[in-house]
């Protein structure tokens, strides 16, 4: 069995600091100061819808065009003062070693477009731990299956027997788009959908490691 991982809350620590950004790009560019608690309940939606609910709730008008200068404003200020604090959760980066000892197809399969992907590459390292694929533009984001799709080729996977660990329910139906299993993790509100959901990345890790001959 394969596992394709998602990356932005799932195996890194990075969802708060990607609300910052938001609310802070949103207040440059409306001088309208947006609740940081709002954003972080909504961040983990696809960017353009995530910004539909902002903009209607306060009434900020905003167009399609406009969403996107707003994406393309928050990863101008994704500069090292961000990146830097982002952390791997517990259990990943041992769990990513595991799988390699125990020669299990593996990869990393993020929605980072190109420049966000370079920006966090020197401070995660993230191409000497495993392959990564991403996704180069918005029209992909998730539940578009694009990014599954794309690591299935890079690791010759067989879709009936690879699995997508994330932390979204974008993530669960990007992995039903793309006719794969579903295991999610970090988010209680997944406990239910999917083949599998654990409290964190530490769980999992204890999970696969009892079994790991199924993931074989």
């Amino acid at each position: 069995m394969a596992i394709i991982f998602d990356l932005d809350g799932t195996l890194i620590d990075s969802l708060s600091i990607h609300s910052e950004l938001i609310k802070e790009a949103l207040m440059i560019a409306y001088k309208k100061p947006i609740p940081l608690s709002f954003i972080q309940k909504n961040i983990r939606f696809p960017s353009k819808k995530m910004l539909g609910i902002a903009s209607q709730t306060y009434e900020l008008n905003m167009t399609s065009k406009q969403m996107k200068d707003i994406i393309k404003l928050k990863d101008k200020l994704f500069t090292e003062k961000y990146i830097k604090r982002i952390k791997f959760y517990p259990g990943a980066l041992q769990i990513i070693n595991f799988l390699k000892n125990k020669k299990i197809n593996f990869c990393i399969a993020t929605s980072m477009n190109d420049e966000e992907l370079a920006k966090v590459e020197p401070y995660l390292n993230l191409h000497y731990l495993a392959n990564v694929v991403n996704s180069p533009a918005l029209k992909y984001e998730k539940p578009n299956p694009y990014v599954i799709n794309k690591a299935i080729k890079l690791i010759k996977a067989e879709r009936k027997k690879t699995v997508y660990v994330g932390d979204a329910e974008t993530d669960y139906e990007a992995s039903m788009n793309a006719g794969v299993k579903f295991i999610g993790v970090n988010n209680p509100s997944l406990k239910n959908l999917g083949y599998k959901y654990f409290k964190d990345i530490k769980s999992l890790l204890s999970f696969i490691k009892k079994n790991y001959l199924d993931f074989l």
